[in-house]
């Protein structure tokens, strides 16, 4: 099976890179091929998030800095762009010197924090689709690239309209000539770069969390979402578990989809506690006996709760597509239960093991950690809990958000 893409530009190609490299070895990022189940369920529960976002203010910041650019008077797109990630370089530097005045410590979540280098993953790439997806974007088509372009274009525009005015008395206005109405973002771009430089912060002002929250809502995407709830009943389940989200006021399909989301989660949980049991038997370094009692252990604290699987053709309906890798995936998912129901002990069979080493196999190919003879890899415990849908990520950017809707507008100090 092949997978691919949308192909925006080649700034999208590298972020794709980049969050498989994130999170570890790309041969180990999906091994049981779940992952559309768990993307789908991400996306209802907090669209255009990703587990590289960090906190709420680089939506404004990306807006700020395009509206910089704007004001450069740089003409061509690659000289856009280089300003455009030398002041994220300049801003990481800023937010690594600087203290949190909530915490008095160094802010959490700044992109490019860890090091002194130049900044990698840069925060246009890591928040791009997520522009678009909430709205902020307000071409959604557009790459990173393009708006680079556009601006240059923009730009241009602009200074042949004041070479006119210059030579031509009766010239007209900038409207005239196309440029008055330039409109990459919608956001109210109210700070300078250069002043927040001096006084920078993580931490968003209130216009700014209003202004988010507004936006948020306003797309269509956020309806029914775990995003819009904590937004308009101003919740935040920061450091709350996703199983543990009380659902009694919440709308019938959000509760719905967080029932099925937990259903899931807790399952496939135990599939994994297998696979880490064959990557054990075929690992090597860190594959210590202590590793093996803890895996066995926690196989039969899951064996104790099991619940099964009961709605999975409910769940594999979330997913949109993909219907001849849905069919397979149900296959595996109702072979596994059914070897979960017939093991009558409180150890792993050995046909919930064969099961999950042919899943692997056919899902990794040359890639499968598990499905070599003879063949070791360093061990690690692979999805050490239930999976989550990315809401640590979604949580930070709403109580960022709520936070801001309350705070006075203090700044960090340096």
């Amino acid at each position: 099976m092949q997978l691919g893409w949308v192909d925006y530009s080649r700034e999208e190609r590298e972020t794709i890179k980049e969050l498989l490299r994130a999170l570890g070895d790309s041969g180990s990022l999906d091994e049981l091929g779940v992952g559309i189940v768990r993307d789908s369920i991400s996306d209802l529960l907090y669209p255009g998030t990703s587990v590289l976002h960090t906190r709420a203010k680089y939506y404004i910041l990306i807006p700020e800095l395009f509206q910089k650019a704007m004001e450069s008077g740089l003409t061509t797109g690659s000289e856009v762009r280089n300003l455009i990630h030398t002041d994220q370089d300049k801003i990481a530097r800023a937010l690594r010197r600087a203290t949190d005045e909530e915490t008095g410590t160094k802010a959490e979540g700044i992109i490019g924090g860890r090091s002194d280098r130049a900044v990698k993953m840069k925060p246009t790439r890591i928040y791009w689709n997520a522009l678009r997806t909430t709205g902020i974007l307000c071409n959604p088509d557009m790459s990173f690239d393009d708006a680079c372009s556009a601006v240059a274009g923009y730009n241009r525009k602009l200074q042949n309209v004041v070479i006119k005015y210059e030579g031509e008395d009766d010239g007209g206005d900038a409207d005239d000539a196309g440029v008055g109405n330039f409109v990459l973002f919608n956001t109210p771009c109210k700070e300078k770069i250069e002043d927040y430089l001096m006084n920078p912060t993580l931490h968003l002002k209130r216009e700014e969390a209003e202004y988010l929250c507004h936006q948020f809502l306003s797309v269509p995407v956020m309806k029914n979402t775990l995003t819009e709830y904590c937004l308009k009943t101003k919740t935040s389940f920061e450091g709350v578990p996703l199983a543990d989200i009380p659902t009694g006021n919440m709308p019938e399909l959000l509760r719905r989809h967080l029932e099925l989301a937990n259903e899931f989660a807790d399952f496939i949980y135990g599939a994994y506690i297998v696979y880490n049991l064959l990557f054990f038997e075929n690992g090597r370094g860190c594959a210590t006996v202590d590793e093996k009692l803890k895996l066995e252990n926690k196989y039969r604290i899951w064996k104790r709760n099991n619940r099964g699987l009961p709605h999975r053709n409910e769940i594999l309906g979330l997913v949109r597509n993909h219907e001849h890798y849905k069919a397979a995936l149900f296959d595996f998912l109702k072979e596994f239960e059914n070897a979960v129901d017939a093991n009558a002990k409180d150890i792993c069979s050995d046909e919930e093991k064969r099961i999950v080493k042919q899943r692997e196999q056919i899902c990794k190919r040359g890639k499968a950690k598990i499905g070599k003879a003879g063949v070791g890899y360093d061990y690690q415990e692979l999805h050490k809990t239930p999976m989550n849908y990315r809401h640590d990520t979604g949580q930070t950017i709403i109580s960022d958000i709520l936070k801001g809707m309350v705070r006075e507008d203090a700044q960090t100090k340096i």
